[in-house]
């Protein structure tokens, strides 16, 4: 077998162009592959960062039967929002936050008209432990919330706009300020239709690439929100955070057992069905590319093993009339074919993970869908099984490629093959 490798790299070495060729096509392709693998996977990351850490949390909690009717934000049923409550949910092992929201609707208006709007309350002093971006991120001109705040809010942009509303240093060095409005009216119904109203100041404007955010959204402090709906000391839900997201169904399992049938717990691909499907998508798609691309590598191997058994009758010819097996015949050209497969899987590792490695330590800068505005930056990733997956493929493809004309070549007349031109 050792005599047999060493001519199959001779073989190799000697026929520098063909040899070349495939190679590239092997070391292409894999690069193509991991390169696009790490975009789609930062991609990925930075979607579900975006997701957890801006907006849902890993994990939400409801009382029983709230998520039937989520849509309409109902404040009924609701939470009691109680250190006896949060203990238990934090006696979890793996949760690392736990804080609780109102999400409610009512009416803002700024003295001349009104509209609707979707009201979201943040206990300002635990939020960044569970949601660390969630209604902390503002457009220049004004500033995030703050534990202490209590009758202030951030509006949408678009809303604002609409309303004429800035934020009060903005309105003090604006002309014509006696047009623009730094305070609004939030108008709401308690769960026993009590209604009520509170003036509160626009500190911040948020911005959003869904435009739902910047037209209707309002986010204020959780004690406001609590006062004008009448739900002092409660909560509709309370989102949590997880020290690691790959145990995320284990965790999310261990507080159904802890709280009971009481309370649901659901995931944040539960609650963003829309993102799970995208990534879903995305994973097919680079699925798709990713088998096109060894299928024009393949495609390369075999052409170039069958004209290197065109090219090499007579040779082969000679070989079985001076006493090679044909069983060696067929070795010998495998061996060619997985030298050429190691050869180029392991330089299209070595160059794609470099690229990658090279772009996730700059970042690409870019706004996420589904946060607030402020600038996230991607990073290409490779998870190590992966590109573990992609070289033994890259292997075996080029192994299974030259099956076909290894055996074409073992198949020969060495009568045949040494009349041949």
């Amino acid at each position: 077998m050792s005599t047999l490798s060493s001519i199959a790299a001779r073989n190799v070495a000697r026929n520098r162009r063909r040899s070349l060729v495939t190679l590239a096509a092997v070391l292409l392709g894999v690069t193509a592959v991991l390169v696009l693998r790490g975009f789609i996977d930062g991609f990925v990351r930075l979607m579900v960062d975006d997701i957890v850490q801006g907006k849902t949390g890993a994990l939400q909690i409801h009382t029983a039967g709230y998520m039937d009717s989520s849509d309409a934000l109902p404040l009924e049923p609701s939470l009691p929002y109680d250190e006896t409550l949060l203990a238990r949910v934090r006696a979890v092992p793996g949760v690392t936050g736990v804080t609780g929201r109102i999400q409610f609707s009512g009416l803002v208006s700024n003295g001349v008209s009104q509209t609707m709007f979707v009201g979201r309350a943040l206990d300002l002093v635990t939020e960044k432990q569970a949601v660390p971006r969630a209604g902390f991120d503002v457009m220049p001109g004004g500033r995030a919330l703050a534990g202490n705040d209590h009758a202030h809010a951030i509006l949408g942009n678009e809303l604002a706009q609409s309303f004429h509303a800035v934020t009060p240093a903005e309105k003090a060095k604006a002309a014509g300020a006696e047009a623009l409005v730094d305070r609004v009216t939030l108008a709401s119904s308690s769960p026993k239709g009590r209604a009520n109203s509170l003036d509160v100041s626009v500190e911040g404007l948020s911005v959003s690439s869904l435009p739902f955010e910047n037209k209707r959204v309002v986010t204020v402090p959780l004690k406001l929100a609590q006062e004008l709906l009448g739900l002092e000391g409660r909560v509709t839900e309370l989102a949590v955070a997880v020290d690691d997201l790959r145990n995320l169904e284990r965790i999310a399992a261990d507080l159904r057992e802890q709280l009971g049938p009481r309370y649901e717990v659901h995931t944040w691909q539960e609650l963003q069905p829309f993102v799970r499907d995208i990534i879903s998508r995305q994973r097919f798609v680079m699925g798709l590319i990713s088998v096109i691309l060894f299928i024009i590598i393949l495609t390369g191997i075999i052409n170039t093993m069958l004209m290197s058994v065109f090219e090499r009758v007579r040779e082969i010819g000679t070989m079985l009339a001076v006493g090679m097996r044909r069983k060696q015949v067929l070795t010998m050209f495998l061996v060619e074919a997985t030298l050429l497969g190691v050869l180029g899987g392991v330089g299209g590792v070595l160059l794609g993970s470099a690229i990658v490695r090279g772009i996730a330590a700059r970042g690409i800068p870019m706004s996420m869908v589904v946060n607030s505005g402020s600038q996230s930056v991607l990073r290409p990733e490779l998870d190590p099984s992966f590109v573990g997956l992609t070289l033994a493929v890259a292997v075996v493809g080029a192994l299974a490629a030259a099956a076909w004309p290894a055996w074409r070549a073992s198949r020969l007349d060495p009568v045949e093959a040494l009349r041949s031109v």
